[in-house]
């Protein structure tokens, strides 16, 4: 059975249209649209199956995150917003079932962390990471530092295992990584869905692809990003980053 996935960046970092912005991403992540469209449209599409999120703050988390994936049936991990200014969430629904989840302070200057879930699903035992790695161009060597440990937990778990968060990586980095399966490249690597970052308002004339979800043990299949509507009343979309979406198989 097919496993769907969505890795999205929510910027709660910025105050502007924050809950208009959060509570859209909401409908789009567990409904497919905007409450717009969810209303003018026919049946929606299952909700992902794992949803894994970063720049969540604690009052996105009590106000829009727990309330409506409680109500979608998702465990929510971790259990309780994070001593940070911004943290990471993932959240499984059944036939998921979670059966540990640590948080790994990863070496950094901005106190990033790297959230894991184990989860049983048909008989097998899954591993689901995230993190938000190391911004900015000054942070590259961290940056990789990190991206390895993540690749390293991905290659050390004997079930399927994926990751999806916001890597930040530039080109040239990831170009030196020793990724094995990048969900974009194994499902055509599309211009289309290439860049996942630079959407929101002031944003650049060119994007980046920091936005990545990596697997080991899976098979990737219909990548594509969401979120790129305008949701606000001057125009803007829930984030900064549009989320990406994929199925994969084990």
């Amino acid at each position: 059975m097919s496993v769907r996935v969505l890795t999205w960046n929510l910027f709660g970092l910025s105050d502007e249209h924050l809950d208009v912005r959060t509570e859209a991403a909401m409908f789009i992540a567990l409904l497919g649209g905007t409450p717009e469209e969810v209303l003018q449209g026919g049946r929606p599409p299952p909700p992902p199956d794992v949803l894994l999120l970063q720049e969540v703050v604690e009052r996105t988390w009590h106000a829009h995150l727990r309330p409506h994936l409680t109500a979608a049936g998702y465990t929510i991990l971790p259990l309780a917003p994070r001593p940070r200014e911004y943290f990471e969430v993932i959240a499984v629904r059944p036939p998921f079932v979670v059966t540990g989840h640590q948080v790994h302070k990863l070496t950094s200057d901005q106190g990033r962390e790297l959230v894991e879930v184990t989860a049983e699903r048909d008989g097998e035992s899954w591993l689901l990471l995230t993190a938000h790695l190391e911004s900015l161009r000054a942070g590259s060597a961290l940056r990789m530092q990190q991206a390895r440990v993540v690749l390293e937990r991905l290659a050390n778990h004997a079930g399927p295992a994926l990751f999806g968060g916001d890597t930040n990586l530039r080109a040239e980095e990831a170009a030196q990584l020793p990724v094995s399966c990048d969900a974009w490249e194994a499902c055509g690597g599309k211009a289309s869905e290439r860049w996942t970052w630079g959407h929101g308002k002031g944003s650049r004339s060119r994007g980046a692809r920091f936005d990545r979800i990596w697997g080991a043990g899976v098979a990737f299949s219909g990548l594509r990003c969401v979120g790129r509507q305008p949701v606000t009343p001057d125009g803007q979309p829930p984030s900064d980053h549009v989320g990406v979406l994929v199925s994969c198989r084990s």
